[in-house]
């Protein structure tokens, strides 16, 4: 792997889980040098990241919008053109800033994968209540159980300064502001013949530890056992319409399982799912896993996890324009890969982490890779390796900044199979309706197998 830098965080690489937190006088650099989250403030060497602003707070001035699920997200930056294009013929003059999962799809597509690298932006800003969950969860979160368990947390962002390897990944899952979420999405396998398979959904998610009135300073272990509450509905194919499927997320997975249960149709009643966790297969082509979505999803037991050092590296970020309504599925999804001509990357500064099975286990993965973005802590790209070692598959993520809930959003996920010639795409939009990422909370008896199986009598 090419050389990385590891800025001035002063990565203890080995460190043991109980110097998790930081001290005060390291926690004194948030707002500093770093902003709240643990992004540098200053941009780079060349200039081409600039440094951070935080001059806006949702929308921003100029824009006009009709409001959450009802209009998509109008695009800041719209009047950006491409500052270049990297292609199969010049990828190696931009080696240094591209991933191996990157270089493997030129190659694997030569005549069609094209990166086109837009200006930098770094505007965005994030509410005092989340700041100062942030800032506390600096000195007291800390992992337990392994990796599997966080203490001392109260919502916003884990870990800050990251010290150990699961900690980056924890920040990827933990850093919603979004505390109820609901919309309809597609998800379309595309077949190395041009063929597809979809499947349509409603989805209703809520995730207590966004909730914005939780007071500063409650631990979730005593507040919520569950990470997140997850309801879904499919529409299509017709042959599973009507299937729901709800998911209990715990925040420790070494006291409670994922829980998982399903309403089947034809046999019209609830079934408790089994073992619905790690490599269990998912989705449309069947490529993804259970703990692909999102970037990772589910217990980390596994793996050793490794922080391998931060880089400067051309990510998929600010993402709108995958969304446009007037663009629709068939411009949008090409054989191999997305168009390139819908999707925006820039120049970002990434965390980069390695998970490396460990001696016993068993997984279909033997090593993962995973580039998360600073501003955001969003997996914007993820690799996947065989047993042998061997690259198989490359993960792109869009994410943008979600003007309603005043935070970055992980939106679409592309699951690219370099073997096969398929590839995955999520939580698609443009033939539905945006998502509402401030959905009204269905309440208390919502994510319940009662109204699961009131539901399913409907």
């Amino acid at each position: 792997m090419r050389a990385l830098w590891i800025g001035g965080l002063a990565l203890l690489l080995a460190a043991p889980l109980a110097m998790a937190k930081v001290s005060e006088e390291e926690a004194a650099r948030l707002e500093r040098e770093l902003n709240v989250r643990g992004a540098e403030v200053a941009g780079n060497a060349d200039g081409s990241i600039p440094a951070w602003t935080g001059k806006w707070l949702g929308l921003p001035p100029g824009l006009t919008w009709k409001g959450p699920g009802q209009e998509a997200y109008p695009d800041p930056y719209a009047a950006d053109k491409p500052l270049f294009s990297i292609t199969a013929d010049n990828m190696e003059q931009y080696a240094a800033r591209l991933s191996d999962g990157q270089r493997a799809l030129f190659r694997t597509y030569p005549g069609t994968f094209r990166i086109d690298v837009y200006p930098t932006h770094r505007d965005f800003d994030y509410t005092k209540e989340f700041k100062q969950r942030t800032l506390h969860n600096a000195t007291h979160t800390e992992l337990y159980n392994g990796n599997d368990g966080i203490a001392g947390y109260t919502g916003g962002v884990p870990f800050p300064i990251p010290k150990h390897g699961a900690e980056p990944i924890w920040n990827s899952r933990l850093h919603t502001t979004a505390f109820h979420q609901a919309g309809y999405y597609d998800d379309v396998a595309v077949f190395a013949n041009g063929s597809r398979a979809s499947r349509r959904s409603w989805i209703q998610q809520k995730v207590p530890f966004a909730d914005p009135a939780l007071p500063i300073g409650s631990d979730y272990r005593d507040f919520n056992k569950y990470q997140a509450f997850v309801w879904t509905e499919v529409e299509i194919p017709v042959r599973d319409k009507g299937m729901i499927t709800l998911i209990l997320e715990p925040l420790d997975y070494t006291q409670l399982p994922r829980t998982v249960w399903r309403y089947m149709p034809g046999a019209r009643r609830i079934r408790q799912a089994p073992n619905v966790g790690y490599d269990t297969p998912d989705g449309p082509g069947g490529i993804t896993t259970v703990d692909d979505t999102l970037g990772f999803n589910g217990a980390m037991d596994r793996f050793e996890w490794t922080i391998v050092g931060r880089q400067e590296m051309y990510v998929p970020f600010h993402s709108y324009r995958f969304d446009d309504p007037a663009v629709k599925q068939d411009q949008l999804l090409m054989i191999g890969h997305a168009n390139p001509d819908y999707m925006r990357w820039e120049l970002r500064r990434v965390w980069i982490v390695e998970a490396n099975l460990r001696e016993g286990f068993r997984h279909i993965y033997g090593k993962r890779r995973f580039y998360i973005e600073e501003d955001s802590w969003a997996i914007a790209i993820t690799e996947n390796y065989d047993g042998r070692g061997e690259l198989w598959k490359t993960v792109l993520i869009n994410s943008y900044y979600a003007y309603d809930v005043n935070g970055y959003e992980k939106r679409n996920q592309m699951f690219h199979d370099l073997r096969a010639g398929i590839y995955n795409t999520t939580r698609i939009i443009n033939e539905t309706r945006p998502w509402n990422y401030s959905a009204p909370d269905p309440g208390a008896d919502f994510f319940t197998t009662a109204n699961l199986r009131k539901a399913g009598k409907r």
